[in-house]
């Protein structure tokens, strides 16, 4: 009888062991030694789409260098402090002082026809429509894609918002309303896929789609440079003729961190593995 229980309790444990062992875990806290896949089957934010990866900026060198073309930004008053995964892009915690970056794209970038763009971003309430990451346009009021806060947030509530262009024609994606989206890493992702759908993801879940049935492949003009932290109009000189500058918008006070572009759109199991994948560091 005792060899039959203590057979039993033996199973009892392997089986307990065996699912610590493999469970999935979407939060921080997985075991020491435990990788567990995400939907899609990954176990690195590398491993999503990487044929696809056209331009990466983490900054974990104390930089503005995106890590795939290895060539260099220019920072123009921001500093580098501890980010989501090793160091973050950061403003002036004033939002009136002049603080953003700049890179110029690559030929890969400037050529996407359809495209997504992740950033996580963690900063205190903004003061004006802050610019979180864009790509600008030399003479139009608006770049060609334009990430920001947008006004009218509260303590416990930021507002990002997206506006695109097709051939110097804009239109958004309204604008994504975060509870308690102040002071914590957020991560936003934006695609379009070439065929008319615009879709907007707040920390890996679909927030809004728009579609427009008339658009296809993307077409990008007068293609100015990316800027982090501010709309293109706010660096000095402004980027575009389009606007001198506006006394409406503000430079970010907080962090930007792990800024992916690729050249297409990614699907949501992607975007959702993304999310998750880069929280936990991988």
């Amino acid at each position: 009888m005792n060899t039959i229980k203590n057979a039993f309790s033996g199973l009892l444990v392997g089986a307990v062991l065996l699912s610590a062992c493999t469970k999935s875990n979407d939060d921080d806290n997985f075991p020491a030694g435990d990788v567990p896949p995400t939907a899609g089957g990954y176990t690195a934010s590398s491993q999503i789409a990487p044929a696809n990866l056209i331009a990466f900026w983490n900054f974990n060198g104390d930089s503005v260098q995106d890590s795939v073309t290895t060539t260099a930004g220019t920072n123009a008053g921001m500093t580098f402090t501890t980010g989501l995964k090793g160091k973050a892009l950061t403003g002036n915690p004033d939002a009136t002082k002049k603080a953003y970056a700049t890179a110029m794209p690559s030929a890969a970038v400037q050529a996407m026809k359809q495209y997504t763009v992740s950033c996580w971003v963690n900063t205190p309430q903004n003061v004006g429509a802050t610019g979180i990451v864009g790509l600008g346009d030399t003479k139009n009021f608006w770049g060609n894609i334009n990430i920001f806060f947008e006004n009218g947030g509260t303590t416990t509530m930021s507002r990002i918002k997206t506006i695109y262009a097709d051939n110097g024609a804009t239109l958004d994606n309204n604008i994504q309303d975060i509870a308690n989206g102040f002071n914590t890493w957020v991560q936003y992702v934006i695609t379009y896929d070439g065929a008319g759908n615009f879709r907007s993801y707040v920390n890996g879940t679909l927030a809004r789609t728009n579609t427009v049935a008339t658009m296809k492949e993307i077409r990008f003009t007068n293609v100015g440079p990316i800027v982090f932290g501010a709309l293109h109009f706010k660096t000095v000189p402004s980027s575009t003729t389009g606007s001198p500058g506006e006394d409406w918008a503000g430079y970010i006070p907080g962090k930007i961190d792990e800024v992916r572009i690729y050249n297409r759109a990614l699907t949501s199991t992607e975007v959702s593995a993304l999310s998750i994948l880069e929280r936990q560091g991988r």
